[in-house]
């Protein structure tokens, strides 16, 4: 048994079109590695920063130091903010431990006074 593939103009991608895909994806690649490149540059600038600057906005020297160590077609910017919000989350978090536990001493402390 013999199978005919057969394609209409609309089915098949002309090769100018092609050729435009193509472009485009390249300058896609491109721009993103630009992009790229320049945040890694900003997150390198914050090494210039002291401390308590860097803790004002959620972040250490050990965070911009380890988000610059990733790959270098990763985006650092990105991971600074995902530790600043890892951060910020667990001081949260914290913080509302904390307060159950001081309900649970408070609760706890007024079966043990004496009544008047």
């Amino acid at each position: 048994m013999t199978t005919f593939e057969t394609f209409t103009p609309h089915a098949r991608p002309s090769r100018g079109r092609t050729i435009v895909l193509i472009v485009a994806q390249v300058a896609t690649a491109l721009v993103t590695r630009v992009r790229i490149w320049k945040n890694r540059r900003s997150v390198a600038r914050l090494l210039d920063w002291d401390a308590r600057m860097l803790s004002d906005i959620g972040l250490t020297h050990g965070d911009v130091y380890s988000a610059l160590s990733t790959r270098a077609d990763e985006d650092a910017s990105v991971q600074l903010s995902m530790r600043s919000l890892e951060r910020r989350y667990a001081t949260q978090a914290q913080a509302k431990d904390r307060l159950v536990h001081a309900r649970e001493l408070r609760g706890s402390s007024a079966r043990y006074q004496r009544k008047a």
